[in-house]
């Protein structure tokens, strides 16, 4: 999560050179490289059996390709404000898929954490400077960012339990690619050609690629494996925080007191959320 809350800073870097679709097959490109060579080297990456190639493909479609595709385009249609408020029911919708298709039991108190955790995000981004407004289309294709997600996270807990971390996430990478291809290759001759390669452009891509869409993808993956759809998605929450954090050491972004409360209170829903009357069994090594 502090990977993916790093990512927007690292995002909105980009977005002065590129188009998101661009940034987001680039670092789906050079995440798929990177951790091929490393599952290969260590001996890490498992082959898809044909019974599984199917969750895999879903993995795929649900995210990177559809969530991303969702998310970006319901930003563009409402308010970065409002979009983050409705990105955090993630974790709300997600104990209602696990509990139907997965029968993953949830306590009231992880109930009680999560929607505390919900109203910390809300101050969040509901404080004086945020600038609200929404659509019927843009609330549609927010909808479909939390759906996505929820699938995502269902098919993952599936995935999991038979692969290791890294060739979950080396696969749903290189799979991911084919997705976004159709859209990336008939503009990134035009976009390459308009910019000029320099480290204000390198390092926030490999940044990108190598944490937020390699190291946190696979910790995310043994995250779900050992606590569950539910408990693991409960750390969405979070995310907002993290990028509140970094902008404000990085961009200069300030911190009032209303955002540092809200803060606090998701740190508090998130302890609650994770409130278990036994300790999970999880799966041996990543």
């Amino acid at each position: 999560m502090i990977f993916w809350g790093m990512s927007f800073v690292w995002t909105r870097q980009l977005l002065v050179f590129f188009s998101p679709i661009t940034i987001i097959s680039l670092r789906l490109i050079i995440s798929t490289v990177v951790l091929l060579f490393f599952s290969i080297a260590f001996k890490r990456l498992q082959r898809i059996k044909k019974e599984h190639l199917k969750h895999f493909i879903l993995l795929s479609f649900f995210q990177p390709f559809l969530y991303f595709v969702f998310e970006g385009y319901g930003i563009q249609a409402t308010s970065a404000s409002f979009a983050a408020i409705f990105i955090a029911t993630i974790p709300l919708f997600t104990p209602i898929g696990s509990y139907l298709f997965l029968k993953e039991k949830v306590l009231p108190l992880n109930i009680v954490g999560l929607l505390i955790s919900f109203v910390g995000v809300a101050i969040i981004v509901f404080d004086k400077s945020s600038s609200q407004h929404y659509s019927i289309k843009g609330i549609l294709l927010l909808l479909g960012a939390v759906i996505s997600a929820v699938g995502y996270l269902l098919v993952l807990r599936k995935a999991a339990n038979n692969y290791n971390t890294f060739s979950v996430a080396t696969w749903q990478n290189f799979l991911g690619i084919f997705f976004f291809l159709p859209f990336f290759l008939p503009t990134c001759v035009t976009e390459f050609n308009n910019v000029e390669i320099s480290l204000d452009i390198i390092y926030p891509l490999s940044a990108l690629a190598i944490l937020a869409s390699s190291l946190a993808f696979i910790f995310n993956t043994y995250g779900v494996r050992e606590l569950g759809a539910t408990k693991a998605a409960a750390f969405t929450n979070s995310v907002p925080v993290f990028t509140l954090i970094f902008a404000y050491f990085i961009i200069d972004e300030q911190i009032g007191i209303f955002k540092l409360l809200g803060i606090l209170i998701v740190i508090f829903g998130l302890l609650l959320s994770q409130f278990s009357r036994k300790n999970p069994v999880g799966k041996p090594g990543l």
